[in-house]
């Protein structure tokens, strides 16, 4: 059995896809024909059916929240896991969004900002440009590195850049936690499991994996110079 743990954002699917991002998905899609797919994304349940693909197996969303079984049902033991760490970093969360929004008002950024609540509680706070705007996004993403440095909750939220969405959530939760979940319940070990993705944040899951395909940047990529992918 071989597992494939992939990223579909920017490898199987591209929001706005040249010709070269179509011959290399369908290539990886022949590629990974033989193997079981699991999919490790920020997407959620509704975003991920845009994927052109089929994922019957385990499925890890949102940055690593969410864990699905094979059955397409949240995870008992890692709600639990989630639930409480979202209990326990709600007013981080509160007080990141409020940031957030105060920022991009004093900078005039143009960018929106989404609280996004699972179980009633704030899970993530993303902020986008409708516009995809790369200059906003360094923007907000450097006042709000610069919020989190130094202060209350600097050990607490990690900020992530993937594409065109910024993400702030807590650090307790994270793809490759999420991954080492999904192995330890596997009934029967692969023979070889295979990582895929294309963003500074998929490096924790991509290490847990036997194998692993990238794009050449992110081999070229100096974690000294990184912000808080982790």
């Amino acid at each position: 059995m071989i597992l494939a743990f992939v990223n579909p954002e920017h490898t199987l699917l591209h929001p706005d896809a040249p010709d070269e991002f179509a011959r290399v998905a369908s290539g990886l899609s022949a590629l990974l024909r033989e193997a079981e797919l699991i999919p490790v994304t920020g997407l959620d349940e509704e975003g991920l059916l845009a994927v052109p693909a089929v994922f019957t197996s385990w499925q890890v969303l949102l940055h690593g929240a969410v864990v699905l079984t094979p059955d397409g049902l949240e995870d008992p033991a890692w709600r639990r896991l989630t639930l409480e760490t979202q209990a326990a970093q709600e007013q981080a969360m509160t007080l990141a969004a409020q940031a957030a929004t105060h920022l991009t008002q004093l900078g005039q950024l143009g960018v929106d900002v989404e609280v996004v609540r699972r179980n009633g509680l704030p899970l993530l706070v993303r902020v986008t440009h409708p516009h995809g705007l790369p200059l906003a996004l360094d923007e907000a993403e450097r006042g709000w590195r610069e919020w989190l440095d130094g202060g209350p909750f600097q050990t607490d939220l990690r900020v992530l850049r993937t594409g065109e969405t910024l993400t702030l959530l807590p650090k307790e939760l994270t793809p490759d936690s999420a991954v080492n979940f999904v192995l330890s319940r596997l009934d029967e070990q692969p023979d070889l499991t295979l990582g895929v993705g294309t963003f500074p944040s998929d490096v924790g899951f991509l290490e847990l994996c036997d194998l692993t395909i990238v794009p050449p940047e992110l081999l070229r990529r100096d974690p000294a110079t990184e912000g808080d992918e982790d």
